[in-house]
């Protein structure tokens, strides 16, 4: 009678057992998740130094820096050609720059990088060119280089 009690108890215990588990409940879920995208933050260009030697016909470097508020590194993937305004009577577009296309360099998430620009002067210079400082308007376009 023990052993059949001790058999009885087994099979109890085991159809317990497996019915807590059979009798877990399962399920799934379903539904959507959602996320936003930044918005960008215009870029801008500073003169570094003002380069000067600059004569009629001669060329000299000059450097600018371009900042990137964003929260994304950057690629500058060109800088406009650039042209001097009217300075003291010397003529508009005197001094020019050009167009730079892929310079190299990603500026990182709010940081600033430095780019070396050539600038030329007009060979008919005049002498109200003498001693003066230009600036030349200058745009560039960056995307993003996540």
């Amino acid at each position: 009678m023990r052993k059949r009690t001790a058999v009885i108890a087994a099979v109890a215990i085991v159809a317990v057992g497996g019915g807590i588990a059979y009798a877990a409940w399962s399920s799934s879920g379903a539904g959507t998740g959602s996320v936003g995208s930044t918005a960008d933050v215009n870029s801008t260009i500073s003169a570094v130094d003002g380069a000067g030697g600059l004569y009629p016909g001669h060329t000299v470097s000059f450097q600018v820096t371009i900042d990137n508020p964003n929260d994304y590194p950057v690629k500058v993937t060109g800088i406009s050609a650039g042209a001097s305004a009217l300075v003291n009577g010397c003529a508009e577009g005197t001094v020019t720059s050009s167009a730079v296309t892929n310079p190299a360099g990603t500026i990182a998430a709010g940081a600033t990088g430095t780019y070396t620009l050539q600038a030329t002067m007009d060979t008919d210079a005049g002498d109200a060119c003498k001693s003066q400082s230009f600036t030349m308007p200058l745009t560039a376009t960056l995307s993003s280089a996540a």
